[in-house]
């Protein structure tokens, strides 16, 4: 009587070679184990028995295919593939970026911070003139040098400083510039008077100018 590993006899009762495939192997197995199941209409006598045998031996197979990776009596060569290592300089050449890519990224990056420093605004520029609503409220300028800008509007302050510290104006002209309720007037492109109504206020310290001429616009101005 045949052993639990006489696989010889296994491949011949399933009817294969010890050549065939795993998935072969498995097929022909449970074919056979239905031919021989005991509720199978017209089954052997001695059907249990064989089944008994059969899946003893099915089983050995298996385990000798997860051991040896390959099934009983086949040559390795032909069940098992196996793939040839990859090389540590191979695996380094896949990680790395392609050398025209890293240059494509370098190339961009430079671009990039130029457009960025481009586009910063320069601190010496002057502020940008009012809308075209309001382009005649630019002309009262005293001078172009650059003047720190204080911290309330007075007396000779100049367009641009009132300009930095109440914004555009709503409306008027160039020689008064209405904030709403609130007003300044020019002379000469200097304050010499405004009103600083509680519904808007200016950046003033009171609601109209002190009663004081020390900064008014010199003798020969025309306005």
């Amino acid at each position: 009587m045949a052993t639990d590993t006489d696989f010889v006899v296994l491949y011949q009762e399933l009817g294969l070679d010890s050549g065939c495939s795993l998935d072969a192997f498995r097929q022909a197995y449970r074919k056979r184990v239905g031919l021989l199941h005991p509720d199978r209409q017209g089954a052997p006598d001695n059907a249990a028995k064989d089944l008994q045998r059969l899946n003893a031996m099915y089983a050995a197979a298996m385990e000798f295919h997860r051991r040896h990776g390959r099934l009983p009596g086949a040559s390795q060569a032909a069940t098992t593939s196996v793939l040839p290592p990859i090389q540590p300089a191979a695996m380094a050449r896949r990680e790395q970026p392609p050398r025209a890519s890293r240059w494509m990224l370098m190339l961009l990056a430079i671009v990039l911070v130029g457009f960025l420093v481009q586009s910063m605004p320069d601190s010496g520029e002057s502020v940008s003139p009012p809308t075209p609503g309001s382009a005649s409220l630019t002309k009262p300028t005293a001078s172009t040098t650059a003047v720190p800008t204080p911290r309330v509007i007075s007396l000779g302050s100049t367009a641009q400083q009132v300009r930095e510290l109440n914004g555009e104006p709503v409306s008027g002209w160039e020689q008064r510039w209405e904030y709403g309720p609130s007003f300044v007037e020019f002379r000469c492109g200097l304050v010499v008077d405004w009103y600083s109504s509680p519904l808007r206020p200016l950046r003033t310290d009171t609601e109209h100018p002190p009663a004081s001429t020390d900064k008014l616009p010199p003798k020969n101005c025309k306005e």
